[in-house]
């Protein structure tokens, strides 16, 4: 009877194990196809140039990318079904500002700068070594 009921119990673990397993690898999967196509998104809407490079006596063509098109990038992936964040810079821009200014006098400047940083409300991660 006690091996029966062992038996049981390891059964009821690794069945409980597996379905968790199996929750986990279906979010993952979700993202896959996120990031498929962020890259075809960005590719698709930045534009690119053809410039002739002289390679010894012949001249090989090269595609240049001249940066990139938001709102053709938002509009790409909201087609594809994804909702794109825009962030707000301005509150990052005034507290690395604060903090600069607050770090230039002092003995350490990075150590100081890293501080400021962390006591702000700005969800960043700070290096440390």
């Amino acid at each position: 009877m006690n091996k029966f009921s062992v038996l049981l119990l390891c059964s009821a673990l690794l069945l409980g194990c597996v379905s968790n397993e199996s929750v986990k690898q279906s979010n993952q999967d979700a993202n896959v196809d996120y990031f498929s196509d962020a890259t075809a998104c960005s590719d698709s809407t930045q534009p690119k140039q053809t410039i002739n490079v002289p390679t010894g006596r012949t001249q090989s063509q090269v595609q240049m990318r001249l940066g990139r098109d938001k709102n053709a990038y938002v509009a790409c992936m909201k087609q594809k079904g994804w909702s794109v964040l825009r962030a707000d810079p301005t509150e990052y821009q005034a507290v690395t500002k604060a903090c600069h200014l607050q770090a230039q006098g002092a003995k350490d400047f990075d150590k100081s700068y890293a501080d400021c940083i962390s006591r702000s409300r700005l969800d960043v991660e700070v290096i440390s070594e």
